[in-house]
């Protein structure tokens, strides 16, 4: 079948919002509270311990993207450069979190919009907002580039105006003393807290639609950093100072309740509504980036063929579309602790940050044209630097959360398991037709060269 690409439509800052409304997500309208029972005061200390390997993971997705500008370019970049079932397993990864991630966030936005409408059935409601951001999706990435633009504006306007604002309400003896339980525990407490980071590299995902790639990628991640980081830090080193941090433990709408303490009262509303905006914000992005994963495995023939297509009328892989939808509605019946989830899910980024440092090093060995034509280029010395900083991390990471949440955690590795299953005997069934994974993973790199070549110019 002929291989079929995604049209370029996405601009820098248009992927910049698409990129910051997916990291900024419902995560730090919740965990926040959670979190402050496990670290006390020092959260903000928990989040800027998450921000080391955040910014390590936006080095990776700026490198990548910049040079390997097709959709999913961390599965083609990681089955090119190590082998295509460490490549389908990050794709099959980010089935597992449309599975749990989508349907927890749909049920955040579920119970955040409970404050308007307390007798709405929550499943009902999670199903519906579900429904309509794949709608808007198969009405063109413009349609939810667009809406995500306006949502991300305004609900990151609200998180500034309590985190400057709260500012000038601290009371300082809230944030003493600043390590109560220990700094173990604020390590702990980083773990889930980096769960609230994880979507840097989630940009992979749509490098082919992203407009002038080389150029681009690179300063969409630069850009959705510092905003990211600048919000997160500011939000949860002030929510602590306006409630004590054990009260903060036990609530479930911890920034609604700082900004009661300060604000009128309609600002808690506010709070609500950008809650609201923000899940809707991450499951667009859910949608979106797992869609273009799941084409590009299909346009590879590890995925049945009815994926490997785009819609006549938009030119969208509506087929995916579809199907990650289908995949976070079958979840909706699933729930569980956000804190426990978030551990487990930081396992498979962690993993991913390891193959991913590995697969930096021979990066220039395996890609040369590739790494010495790019416009951006990590120098080897960082390529070093990264890859070692990617897996120092990663393993201590994954230590805390397998530690804490060992029976999710095993669960996590043996549907991990199962994906390797389905690759092998998938592999087998494609080696019988004549068809080699090596040759068309060539042919997306090709492609890349291509494309790099032509924004070039």
């Amino acid at each position: 079948m002929t291989s079929v690409r995604l049209e370029r439509k996405v601009g820098l800052a248009g992927a910049v919002f698409l990129m910051v409304g997916n990291v900024v997500g419902a995560s730090i309208f919740i965990l926040p509270g959670t979190l402050a029972g496990i670290a006390g005061p020092a959260i903000f200390i928990a989040y800027l311990i998450a921000i080391v390997p955040a910014f390590f993971n936006t080095l990776v997705a700026a490198q990548v993207g910049s040079i390997l500008p097709v959709s999913a370019a961390d599965y083609v970049f990681t089955s090119t450069v190590l082998h295509p079932l460490l490549g389908f397993l990050k794709v099959w990864a980010a089935m597992l979190g449309a599975l749990v991630g989508g349907p927890i966030l749909a049920y955040g936005f579920a119970d955040y919009f409970a404050f308007f409408a307390p007798d709405i059935n929550r499943v009902t409601l999670a199903c519906l907002i579900v429904v309509s951001i794949m709608i808007i999706n198969l009405l063109g990435i413009r349609s939810s580039v667009k809406i995500q633009m306006v949502m991300v504006s305004l609900f990151v306007s609200a998180l500034l105006i309590l985190a400057i604002g709260g500012l000038f309400y601290i009371d300082g003896e809230l944030l003493t003393p600043i390590a109560p339980l220990g700094w173990g525990a604020v390590l702990a407490a980083a773990v889930p807290a980096y769960y609230s980071y994880t979507g840097f590299t989630m940009l992979l995902s749509i490098t082919e639609e992203i407009k002038n790639p080389a150029r681009n990628v690179p300063l969409i991640t630069l850009y959705t950093f510092l905003i990211v980081a600048f919000v997160y830090t500011s939000v949860t080193f002030v929510v602590p100072g306006l409630i004590h941090w054990q009260e903060l433990g036990t609530i479930v709408a911890p920034l609604s309740a700082a900004a009661a303490t300060f604000l009128p009262e309609w600002y808690s509303t506010a709070i609500t509504i950008a809650a609201l905006l923000a899940a809707g914000t991450s499951i667009n992005m859910i949608i979106i980036t797992a869609s273009r994963s799941f084409f590009a495995v299909a346009r590879n023939r590890i995925y049945p063929q009815i994926f490997n297509r785009v819609s006549r009328h938009t030119g969208e892989p509506d087929t995916t579309i579809i199907l990650v939808g289908v995949i976070i509605l079958a979840g909706i019946g699933l729930q569980g602790n956000i804190a426990q989830y978030a551990s487990v899910s930081v396992i498979g980024w962690m993993l991913y940050g390891i193959i991913w440092g590995i697969a930096l090093v021979r990066l220039p060995k395996m890609l040369p044209d590739h790494y010495n034509n790019a416009q951006f280029k990590l120098s080897k010395s960082w390529l070093w630097i990264t890859a070692a900083a990617n897996i120092i991390i990663g393993f201590l990471f994954i230590f805390i959360a397998v530690r804490d949440n060992t029976a999710p955690a095993i669960g996590y590795f043996f549907l991990l398991f199962l994906g390797a299953v389905y690759y092998y005997f998938r592999q087998k069934v494609l080696a019988k037709e004549g068809v080699s994974l090596e040759a068309l993973l060539k042919n997306e790199t090709d492609e890349a060269s291509r494309a790099t070549r032509e924004a070039a110019a």
